[in-house]
């Protein structure tokens, strides 16, 4: 199958290519703007902007893909904060605008748009497993951009009768995540404290929230397993199911660091959540195609752990998501 991925140049891109190509797939990849950013092995690459209509439209009508995973976005909850025009600009119109270019050129491809968890907003205070058809109410405009961006793109299907898919991802981490994540951030941690590179001490907020994470090679497993089984246009979550305390994380990971490690809290950083539980339900997908994540969570936990203890610290603070 010919592939088309935006985006392929962040964290979970570099893996999703890898994998498809693995599963013997010709991939595109979108989005390899930074020079720094290396995949795993020889793949054609492009660059566009999803902005751009028009050259979009080109290299659809171009490359033909048989199908397309859409993981570009600005993904940033922060900057979204800031900078909510641009954000809504690539996630809802951008999203727009391959859709309209692959109706235009190959309306039989099937698209596997990524949105986020966070679409469901406080509906996750109901503190019970979030199902496809609850009500969303997202609480920043990264959310409500790709809320929005979902919804379109579900109702252009309709009208246009196409085969697109809607993902809800959940919490996701691994090795190469950059910093600006729990995991991710605790992990970094840790590694530095046992450089000597900080002091001893790991400063927090309240960790009492429960999240529900999920390893990123699990996760490009259901993206992928979407992809090539036959499902109908619709949502789907990809989640674990489970909910998962941060501070059993960071606990957790203190307790597999080479010297003593001290928690401390940071009365600038109590706020409490707003939906102290928030986890998904998993079982539309598992019904529709058997996927379910594989890997051990705390296997996970230790990898991402050992990949920042590999890590130049200056130079890995700015990697890519």
């Amino acid at each position: 199958m010919r592939v088309l991925v935006t985006g392929a140049g962040g964290f979970v891109g570099g893996y999703l290519v890898s994998a498809l190509a693995d599963r013997g797939h010709h991939i595109v990849a979108g989005g390899i703007q930074d020079s720094n950013c290396k995949l795993a092995r020889e793949i054609e690459t492009l660059n566009f902007d999803i902005t751009d209509y028009q050259r979009l439209t080109k290299i659809i009508g171009k490359i033909k893909p048989d199908a397309i995973i859409h993981l570009a976005a600005q993904s940033m909850v922060q900057r979204a904060w800031e900078e909510p025009g641009s954000t809504i600009a690539v996630n809802t119109i951008g999203t727009i605008n391959l859709i309209k270019a692959v109706t235009e050129h190959v309306p039989g491809a099937k698209i596997i748009n990524i949105g986020t968890s966070e679409e469901y907003g406080l509906t996750g205070g109901n503190s019970e497993p979030l199902e496809e058809h609850y009500d969303c109410l997202p609480q920043n405009p990264y959310a409500v951009s790709k809320l929005a961006a979902g919804q379109i793109a579900l109702q252009l299907a309709k009208k246009d009768h196409l085969n697109i898919v809607h993902v809800r991802p959940f919490n996701h981490f691994g090795p190469g995540q950059r910093r600006g994540y729990a995991v991710s951030d605790f992990a970094a941690q840790v590694a530095q404290i046992e450089k000597r590179l900080c002091p001893p001490v790991i400063n927090v907020g309240d960790l009492s929230a429960q999240r529900d994470f999920t390893d990123v090679r699990d996760v490009i497993e259901a993206y992928i397993t979407l992809l090539e089984k036959n499902v109908e246009t619709g949502i789907y979550n990809v989640c674990s199911g489970q909910p998962r305390s941060i501070n059993g994380i960071l606990n957790f990971l203190i307790e597999q660091s080479r010297v003593p490690i001290t928690i401390q809290i940071d009365r600038e950083k109590l706020r409490p959540s707003d939906v102290p539980l928030f986890v998904g339900s998993a079982s539309k997908i598992k019904k529709a195609v058997g996927w379910e994540p594989r890997r051990v969570f705390e296997d996970s936990l230790l990898e991402t752990l050992e990949w920042w203890r590999k890590q130049d610290m200056l130079a890995a603070a700015t990697l890519r998501r």
